[in-house]
């Protein structure tokens, strides 16, 4: 199978880095807006690269659009190809039928991770979600995405808007939750790494009991005494402050405590 990429940015560069690995199928082309970034990605797959929708060639099985959102958007009023090309995204708040206006087979890879270039991922352990025009694409989109994870499941848009924001909530609020922590720490002369084993610990409970019969803490006690003593040292962080009256609100109602 031959397949280009629009996108080199970190989905792009780890899913174009595992297929190329893959007997039978071979990366044609990057295009992307960041030449530095197409050029060194096309590098490593052997592949040829362009900055320009116009230079784009036709060469390809499957076209992946592994760009955020509001580019995906952007890219489509701009791009002119046959309507017979397979083409996909990876995100996982965009519908699959932004492409029907295009082309008449169309789907979605939607790998479950959170990537960054310069970590190794195991793909084998990754859920990849696929979603697709008809029964053929479905066919030729699992065949592909099983050659790279033993986890592949067909869902619908709806579903997998569901698990974008489920996502949001375990990784990008829980990093965000964390860095609040870390900043506490370093403006207390503190080492974070204090915190590590804390961390290891609460997402172990979470993944083995499920976080719902792992949640400790004052809100749930409904120890109104500490939480008010932790309010008034975050006094001058507003927004810090707001998250946690917000959230010890949501675990207090969850858990039958009056806090107010």
């Amino acid at each position: 199978m031959k397949i280009s990429f629009i996108g080199s940015g970190n989905v792009a560069t780890h899913l174009a880095l595992a297929l190329n690995k893959i007997g039978g199928i071979s990366i044609q082309q990057i295009i992307s807006k960041d030449k530095g970034h197409a050029k060194n990605l096309a590098m490593q797959v052997k592949a040829d690269h362009t900055d320009e929708l116009s230079r784009i060639r036709t060469n390809f099985d499957l076209l992946i659009f592994a760009v955020n959102d509001d580019a995906l958007t952007d890219i489509l009023k701009d791009i002119d190809l046959p309507d017979n090309k397979l083409l996909c995204h990876t995100a996982g708040s965009v519908p699959s039928t932004i492409f029907e206006n295009i082309t008449r087979k169309f789907g979605v890879i939607y790998p479950l991770q959170t990537f960054s270039k310069n970590k190794p991922v195991d793909w084998k352990e990754i859920p990849i979600f696929i979603t697709s025009s008809d029964d053929s694409t479905e066919k030729r989109l699992t065949h592909l995405t099983k050659q790279l994870s033993k986890n592949n499941q067909v869902i619908s848009d709806e579903q997998r808007f569901a698990l974008h924001v489920a996502a949001v909530f375990a990784c990008n609020f829980a990093n965000t939750a964390m860095t609040i922590s870390q900043q506490i720490c370093e403006e207390h002369e503190l080492d974070f790494g204090l915190i590590h084993p804390l961390i290891s610990e609460t997402f172990d409970k979470a993944m083995r009991n499920g976080p719902k019969h792992s949640q400790t803490g004052p809100a749930k006690r409904g120890d109104v005494s500490v939480m008010n003593k932790h309010l008034n040292f975050l006094k001058e962080k507003p927004l810090e402050k707001q998250l946690y009256e917000l959230m010890s609100q949501y675990i207090a109602n969850r858990y039958g405590k009056d806090i107010n």
